[in-house]
């Protein structure tokens, strides 16, 4: 029996002696989980900046494909030309 109360007490030993050591290891791991986190967001938040500046670059070029497309139409929009509007909407049957 005297055996089984030394397993006992090595085993509480251990025990103690593992949950000691084993918070700072925890502690660095969360702090390079944090860092790891920090620095993807850091990354997403430049993507989302990218992604804007690509979209505004998309409609641009999208525009400038549709004046020269269309330049009859764009030409009337510049010139604020409302009755431009009017007739090319009826010649192309959208009134």
């Amino acid at each position: 029996m005297d055996w089984l109360i030394w397993v006992s007490v090595g085993a509480l030993a251990l025990g103690v002696w593992h949950e000691i050591n084993r918070f700072p290891a925890t502690g660095n791991s969360l702090r390079k989980l944090q860092e790891a986190l920090d620095d993807l967001q850091s990354e997403n938040e430049e993507l989302k900046q990218r992604l804007s500046t690509l979209e505004d670059d998309f409609q641009e070029v999208s525009e400038q494909l549709d004046r020269i497309r269309d330049p009859e139409y764009w030409r009337a929009i510049d010139e604020k030309d409302g009755e431009a509007l009017y007739e090319l909407d009826k010649q192309r049957g959208n009134i």
